[in-house]
């Protein structure tokens, strides 16, 4: 039995002290806002959203917040399940970032609603939720926007934080301004958990152990998508590939390209027909990773240079500048390596190679994912590397050993066969607490 907010006078004045700070810091953030803005034909003019002026919707359905790309893909199964159980209420998906964005459009196509989430000004969210009016509102991993709760609460919409993450460094942030997130996260209906860690760190911060619950991680539901199939088949065939080692970097942010390329310098020595497929995590990057991989000298493509055409020639590095070709990379993959890693960005899903069963290599930067990469180390398929200048040497002895290389891959997808059912667990809580 969940155990409901009470609210207090001195929490309302908290929050509107709050949302002050955020009117203050607005310019600054309406000027970030068009830096990032999408610039993707008929999505340029959607600033408005982040406002709460959302134009005609469907009122009445379920709303799954995810912040980017990372929450979009890991949301993936369970908004499939939701069409599948409430059919008759409409799905929107709000995400916070362009990429998200671009992302949900890639992942949903037309079966939901697309809306940017507002800032999080008490007059943005009365807007939002005026027009959209959800039954209920489901939040991923770990984004706590206190006007936003208050707001599910003040409506009486059930609020359930699905995939909850809270890594310790976040604990010692919130603990800071405990007085403004404990309220807010008592807002929740309830909050899964995607592991022992995390349910330990939210009750230190307030949240009534009744109204947790440890459901593991969505992540490893991760399932095959015929999509990718195609969509690897087709790289394949445009590369005109063989039999040749390929190494995919995945993920990757600023000075990680350049560790994975001086890494494909050391291998290229002995194998001279290995192919690098770089994938960045973000599409602003892509002119200026595609210029680092230029100046090895190495042959380069980008692969919107050749459309749907097929390649006279294999080259030595292909860079992927689109977004949803991250899963098809992986699966034409010898050897992975997991960005975010080595850029103190806590790592991204090592869970994506690992589902083709491709032996993975990350940096230190793991705090997104313990459970996970610990559990993928533990079997053998993952190397956790202290130090870029082991990327080449770990790799080289996968591809020397291709028995080792397969036994590795194959651990990893055990891991995820084993660790399958947080999203029915999920989808248990909701039914719980949510009655249409």
């Amino acid at each position: 039995m969940s155990i409901d907010y009470r609210h207090r006078w001195h929490h309302f004045v908290l929050r509107w002290c709050y949302s002050l700070i955020l009117v203050l810091l607005l310019p600054i953030g309406i000027l970030t806002l068009l830096l990032k803005s999408d610039k993707t034909q008929g999505q340029s003019n959607r600033g408005r959203e982040r406002f709460g002026l959302i134009g005609n919707v469907k009122k009445d359905g379920i709303l799954v917040h995810c912040v980017s790309v990372g929450e979009v893909n890991a949301a993936k199964s369970i908004v499939q399940r939701l069409q599948i159980n409430y059919p008759a209420l409409p799905i929107t998906i709000s995400t916070t970032s362009s990429t998200g964005a671009k992302q949900a459009r890639e992942v949903f196509a037309d079966s939901v609603q697309h809306l940017f989430l507002p800032i999080d000004i008490p007059v943005c969210m009365w807007l939002f939720f005026n027009r959209l009016q959800p039954k209920l509102v489901l939040v991923t991993e770990v984004e706590i926007w206190p006007n936003m709760l208050h707001q599910c609460f003040r409506r009486k919409i059930p609020a359930v934080l699905i995939n909850g993450r809270m890594t310790n460094e976040s604990v010692t942030s919130y603990q800071r301004l405990a007085f403004l997130f404990r309220p807010s996260l008592r807002k929740f209906k309830h909050i899964c958990t995607q592991g022992q860690r995390d349910f330990d760190n939210f009750l230190s911060l307030g949240v009534y152990k009744p109204n947790l619950t440890l459901t593991n991680n969505m992540k490893f539901d991760l399932a095959l998508d015929p999509q990718d199939d195609e969509k690897a088949e087709r790289l394949r065939t445009q590369l005109g590939l063989a039999h040749q080692p390929i190494f995919v970097a995945g993920s990757t942010h600023d000075l990680e390209e350049k560790a994975c390329l001086d890494a494909f310098k050391e291998l290229k020595a002995t194998h001279t027909n290995l192919l690098l497929i770089i994938v960045p995590r973000h599409p602003h990057r892509f002119e200026k990773v595609a210029q680092l991989c230029q100046a090895t000298g190495y042959k380069t493509f980008k692969m919107s240079d050749f459309g749907s055409e097929s390649l006279s020639e294999t080259p030595d590095i292909l860079l992927i500048d689109a977004m949803g070709w991250l899963k098809a990379s992986y699966q034409l993959a010898n050897i992975a390596f997991v960005g975010g890693s080595f850029a103190q960005k806590g790592g991204h899903n090592a869970l994506e190679p690992a589902l083709y069963g491709i032996p993975t290599m990350m940096g230190p930067s793991i705090f997104n994912n313990p459970v996970i990469c610990q559990a993928l180390a533990d079997a053998g398929g993952l190397k956790i590397l202290s130090s870029p200048n082991q990327l080449a040497p770990t790799a080289l002895a996968w591809i020397n050993d291709s028995q080792e290389a397969k036994r590795a891959g194959m651990a990893n997808k055990q891991v995820l066969q084993r660790n399958r059912g947080a999203i029915q667990q999920t989808l248990d809580v909701i039914q719980r607490v949510f009655k249409p």
